[in-house]
């Protein structure tokens, strides 16, 4: 096992890499030139060559790469070029908002979807399933940001029972805090229950189908523990790869929900730092969130050997 990881660690370095390159290039490709956002238009060419300098915009950009992932590589993010500020003190200061949003939609997801898509399997056809498949039918087919504006007319505008924005931390209020993340938790729990409901429900239905689940039967081994103890630990795997990489996804932000419901989290970070061309914010937020899938893609693979024994990690 633990080979298996360092050889993963060492197999991600070149993935990092490449990342890394297509990050960096792909901003500078982008219309638009920061200086003359940070500028102004009164500035005058004496003090934009200033700002080139201080942020290295007047060297080759190869050299730029190296500076950058040089500075990178020892914990130092670069400087905000519109805040001036140290990029680490921009990012990681909305990590917490990010990784509670996260964490509270997959753990409600996970907890009502994979029950509720066990039991349309094993209630084939009847009103449970047909319940359960409108329900995700409509989860996948209404947009996350008109849920959100449906969301907020129900319970903030109408029955005023949980505030349309804002953020606390759940160290110092933990029931404003719930309060608050509601609402966009609710609109993107909605969404993910759509879809672990309709793939447990298929993977459900494809191991209750195969020959040991028959001839189990046959022996008279009680069929709670067929569906609960052998088919769902099958089961689980495509739905536990889809719950890890729906939680990478999350902890990258979710810019539309975040924008609608002011929460202070990544996502909402990199989009004010693209429209801005603030170059050294949005390097150093996509390259942590490629690491981020990259380490989630390692504990996914962690967890099919611990779900399936037979699984052979090479």
């Amino acid at each position: 096992m633990w080979k298996y990881i360092i050889r993963r660690f060492i197999q991600a370095i070149p993935t990092i890499f490449i990342v890394s390159l297509i990050v960096f290039f792909a901003l500078r490709l982008m219309p638009g030139d920061p200086v003359d956002i940070l500028a102004g238009d009164e500035a005058t060419e004496e003090m934009r060559e200033a700002i080139r300098a201080e942020f290295y915009l007047d060297r080759n950009i190869f050299v730029q790469y190296g500076i950058w992932i040089s500075k990178f590589a020892r914990g130092d993010f670069g400087t905000s070029i519109l805040s001036n500020q140290p990029v680490a003190d921009l990012i990681f200061p909305r990590l917490p908002a990010t990784m509670y949003l996260a964490l509270t939609v997959i753990f409600f997801a996970s907890i009502l979807s994979v029950p509720l898509g066990i039991f349309a399997a094993i209630k084939r056809k009847s009103f449970v399933d047909l319940g359960a498949m409108s329900f995700s039918l409509f989860g996948l087919s209404v947009p996350d940001f008109w849920f959100a504006i449906l969301a907020i007319l129900l319970f903030s505008l109408t029955f005023r029972i949980f505030p349309t924005m804002g953020y606390v931390s759940p160290f110092e209020n933990i029931w404003v805090f719930a309060k608050h993340i509601f609402l966009p938790a609710l609109t993107l729990v909605t969404h993910m229950m759509a879809i672990i409901t309709r793939l447990t429900r298929s993977t459900m239905l494809d191991e209750l189908n195969k020959d040991y689940v028959r001839t189990h039967k046959a022996q008279g081994i009680p069929q709670r523990k067929i569906f609960l103890r052998l088919s769902l630990k099958n089961a689980l795997i495509p739905i536990v790869t889809i719950l890890g990489l729906r939680l990478a996804h999350l902890l990258g932000g979710t810019v539309v929900i975040e924008m609608i419901f002011s929460w202070p989290g990544v996502g909402q970070l990199i989009l004010n730092s693209i429209l801005s061309r603030d170059f050294a914010v949005v390097q150093a937020a996509v390259f942590l969130l490629a690491i981020c899938f990259i380490g989630m893609n390692l504990l996914v693979d962690i967890l099919y050997k611990w779900l399936d024994p037979r699984i052979t990690l090479s």
